[in-house]
This record gives C-alpha cells, sequence and structure tokens, in this order.
C-alpha cells in the first residue's frame, strides 16, 4: 500500500511539472504563429523523466518500484510521440507556406491577366495613328521611259497611285510615309 501512494504522488509530481501554465503557453503560441511552442511542454516533460529516473534509483532499482518504472517508460514514450507531432506540425506550417506564397503568385497572374483584358478594348477604341505621306509627280513622252523612272522611284519605296495621260505626255504620281 505504501508502495502504491509512492507511485500515486510520483504522478501527482510529474502531471504538476506538466502544469496548465506550460500547455497555456503552447496553445496561446499557436493562435499567435502557424506552428504552436510546444518548447515549454518538452522542458517541463523533460524535467518530470529526469525527476522520475532519480526516485527510481533512490528507491534501489528493486522490483516493488515496477509501477514507477512503468510510468517513467510511459513518459518517455509520451515525450517522443510530443516530439514527433511538433516534427509534423512543422512539416505541416511549411507546406502550408508554400501553398500560400503559390497562391499569391497566382493571384498576381490572375490581376495582371485582368489589367490586360479591360486595357485591350480601351486599345481597340483609340483610331490608329494616320501615317503623313510625301508625295512626288513624273511626267514622261513616251510610256518605256516613264515606266523606267517609275521603277527607280518604286525602289526608293514609292507608291505610285495614278496614271494620266495630258495630250502628247503621261505624268504619274507617287507618295511614301514620312519616317
Amino acid at each position: 500500500m505504501k508502495r502504491l501512494i509512492q507511485t500515486s504522488a510520483c504522478l501527482a509530481l510529474a502531471l504538476s511539472f506538466l502544469s496548465l501554465p506550460a500547455l497555456s503557453q503552447a496553445q496561446d503560441n499557436a493562435a499567435d504563429n502557424a506552428v504552436p511552442d510546444l518548447g515549454p511542454v518538452f522542458e517541463r516533460l523533460d524535467q518530470v523523466i529526469v525527476g522520475l529516473a532519480k526516485l527510481q534509483k533512490a528507491s534501489g532499482g528493486n522490483a516493488k518500484d515496477k509501477s514507477l518504472k512503468i510510468a517513467t517508460k510511459q513518459l518517455i514514450d509520451l515525450n517522443a510521440a510530443f516530439e514527433s507531432l511538433a516534427s509534423q506540425l512543422a512539416d505541416q506550417a511549411r507546406a502550408a507556406g508554400k501553398q500560400a506564397d503559390s497562391a499569391t503568385a497566382a493571384a498576381k497572374l490572375l490581376n495582371q491577366l485582368v489589367a490586360l483584358q479591360t486595357a485591350a478594348p480601351d486599345q481597340d477604341k483609340r483610331p490608329a495613328p494616320q501615317p503623313k505621306w510625301e508625295y512626288k509627280s513624273i511626267f514622261g513622252d513616251s510610256r518605256v521611259a516613264l515606266e523606267e523612272e517609275m521603277n527607280l522611284f518604286g525602289g526608293d519605296g514609292w507608291e505610285f497611285f495614278n496614271v494620266a495621260s495630258f495630250g502628247r505626255g503621261t505624268a504619274a504620281f507617287a507618295r511614301r510615309p514620312i519616317k
């Protein structure tokens, strides 16, 4: 009976180390950050394990303290489970951060696309700039001489838009855009 009372006292001591302030601090940090800070919980759990190990050594390690050994092992397993959980939460937070970055980049691209689509109709409404032209007229007595001169001017970018006959001669009218 005495050993049962000692074991109960040890477990009560262990639970007092895992007090509500440490757990509530971890929860408060979880509300502030994406990843809860379980550091205080781990520290207290480590303190409990060390305290139980000291009690186990002080009791001489006899068979009657089997419940103390079981409690120590369970707390060690609980500590390992907490550490695994913390690692999983950190991985999830990193994945969520990457997903948030991708969503932000997609939103920026979507905003750019919308801006381009709304600007396109405005550009269609604007009149196309009218080119400015320079004009030239040439006269020739024969058709062959006029054609040769038109070919020379055509090589320089002149576009002939009208040819007219005047009595004994012919006139050709050309234009080209001013650059």
